[in-house]
């Protein structure tokens, strides 16, 4: 005889079994709500990092172009320099350099010419007709005249002093190594600052 059989419990069946394991499964069916943040976005110091690169990318490439710009008008510039020099002769150029550096010194040497002429010519209108100039030197640096010479008397040297001292390109007149010559006269030296 064989046992006889149950009926399957209800949990058992296979209908209510999915519906069973269906409400007791540890996978939720519904999500929790989520915590919803504020979004903040990009914060100020990331802001302020990216302006600073943006500037700093952008002098970079400034200084990229001008270099190549500047590599670029140096590069013509040689080559127009070359095309140049081919174009006269190096005898030539070394004439025309040779001409040119005697003209500057020929200017140079009448500029101070007509400077030193008019300290002759200052020194011939002031000059007293009691007194001799025997030596004459001229500094065109420090532009003053040193002349040594002979008086009548002291009051011709104090005099001769006071002439080209009130004269309008005389800035100062100095006299000294004043002594009694064994003919009467005085010999002195007088320094002659010129203005500018």
């Amino acid at each position: 005889m064989s046992a006889p059989r149950l009926p399957m419990p209800s949990v058992w069946r296979l209908g209510n079994f999915k519906k069973i394991m269906a409400e007791e499964s540890f996978i939720p069916k519904k999500l929790p709500p989520r915590v919803a943040y504020p979004a903040e976005g990009f914060g100020l110091f990331f802001r302020i990092a990216l302006i600073l690169f943006l500037v700093a990318a952008l002098f970079t490439g400034g200084l990229f172009v001008f270099r190549n710009f500047t590599l670029n008008n140096l590069n013509n510039q040689k080559s127009v320099l070359q095309k140049l020099e081919i174009e006269f002769e190096p005898k030539t150029v070394a004439e025309l350099e040779r001409v040119s550096n005697a003209i500057a010194s020929a200017e140079d040497i009448l500029r101070n010419r007509a400077r030193i002429s008019s300290v002759f010519e200052l020194i011939e209108a002031n000059t007293l007709n009691s007194v001799n100039f025997s030596n004459f030197s001229y500094s065109l640096d420090k532009n003053t005249a040193a002349l040594s010479g002979e008086a009548a008397s002291y009051r011709d040297v104090a005099l001769q002093a006071s002439v080209f001292e009130s004269s309008p390109e005389t800035a100062s007149a100095t006299f000294g190594n004043l002594a009694l010559k064994d003919t009467g006269n005085v010999s002195f030296t007088l320094n002659i600052i010129l203005k500018k």
